[in-house]
């Protein structure tokens, strides 16, 4: 029968609490190497696997280096996480994480311990280490260098486990050779485990948030949302499919690009409530059409904006319906298609001149 695989996680905090030079921390928990920087090393504190001689199996991280980088992991395990150091009997964590201690010395305490090692590669099989403690030691030579998501394994493989004991014997071919195939199915097995994050809009890669929003038919051909504006539509895409074809529809979808205030103005809203002197012209401020509505937004000009609203309000308005949509400015002049509760003002008259890089509208007279 298979043994359980325990995954143990070296987070932020883990590493803020390690010793370590040459290495910047990232945010997200990666340690980057560059800048000038030739060298660097860390030593992560020990990562209890809480039993007693505990099987571990590997040691995995994701590095992304250029071919001038060499890079070298050392691991050891052990069930007393004390050791004799300088003529006393010490914690391992207080010498390994001392920046007064010397580094070659750290380097030779792991030499001691039985199945202690060193690798040359990122996904280092831990044949031989059996200990409550695990502890492990990163070194980089060379250029530019991103290291992330590292992390343990106890036992480390399916298949061996699932042999008889007469095939069991560590360290041996056949135990090497099992754990190749055995690496492979743990990762794919970890990445299946993980496939329901891949449809949080939250986190899921970008490349797929087109594909989440086909699925509502929301087409999203061509590169004219950012990112963030099409998770937060994939989120609302329920609530809006709900009320596609109705105003409110339309404000929930304008509302995830516009921050200022807008407003939709039916074209049987602007004429039934206009005397009959004025419905001429409403009709030509609103297009005259039934089958029209016109969105007001109160900022200035967007091209790249009215793309998108215009592409998307299309997938949400019934058969035949249109929007026109119009950006209003600061101030607008009462014979310039104003909206007198929005953003109508009396134009002031000013004076111009010809040498003064004015513009000549309306407003101005040359004096």
């Amino acid at each position: 029968m298979a043994s359980l695989i325990k995954k143990y996680k070296i987070g932020v905090h883990k590493i803020e609490r390690a010793y370590m030079r040459g290495f910047e921390l990232l945010p997200d928990g990666a340690l980057h190497t560059g800048g000038g920087a030739e060298f660097a090393r860390i030593f992560f504190g020990r990562l209890d696997g809480v039993v007693e001689g505990c099987p571990w199996g590997r040691f995995v991280f994701d590095a992304e280096a250029g071919e001038d980088t060499v890079f070298t992991v050392r691991t050891c395990a052990s069930d007393d996480p004390c050791v004799f150091f300088d003529g006393g009997y010490v914690p391992f964590d207080d010498v390994l994480l001392d920046p007064d201690v010397p580094d070659a010395d750290k380097l030779a305490l792991f030499e001691r311990f039985e199945g202690g090692g060193a690798s040359d590669r990122s996904d280092t099989f831990l044949n031989g280490h059996e200990g409550r403690y695990l502890w492990a030691c990163l070194t980089v030579h060379g250029g530019a260098s991103r290291f992330s998501d590292f992390r343990a394994y106890a036992p480390g493989d399916h298949f061996f486990q699932s042999f008889p004991e007469v095939y069991r014997t560590d360290g041996e071919f056949f135990h090497r050779y099992m754990s190749v195939f055995s690496s492979i199915y743990n990762d794919f097995q970890e990445k299946i485990d993980t496939i329901d994050l891949l449809l949080d809009p939250d986190i899921a890669p970008a490349e797929l948030l087109p594909v989440y929003a086909s699925w509502f038919g929301i087409s999203m051909d061509g590169d004219f949302i950012d990112e963030a504006k099409l998770r937060t539509l994939i989120k609302k895409a329920f609530s809006l499919i709900r009320k596609k074809g109705n105003r409110e529809a339309i404000k929930e979808l304008v509302s995830i690009f516009v921050d200022e205030p807008f407003f939709i103005v039916e074209q049987h809203d602007a004429v039934s409530r206009s005397d009959p002197g004025s419905r001429f012209a409403m009709e030509r401020i609103y297009e005259g059409d039934p089958f029209v509505f016109t969105l007001l937004l109160c900022r200035p000009p967007d091209e790249k904006l009215h793309m998108r609203l215009a592409k998307l309000i299309e997938q949400f308005t019934p058969l035949r319906m249109r929007a026109h949509i119009l950006f209003l400015e600061g101030n607008a002049t009462l014979d310039g298609g104003a909206n007198l509760d929005i953003n109508a003002a009396l134009a002031r008259m000013r004076e111009g001149s010809l040498d003064g890089s004015g513009k000549l509208d309306d407003t101005e007279y040359i004096v």
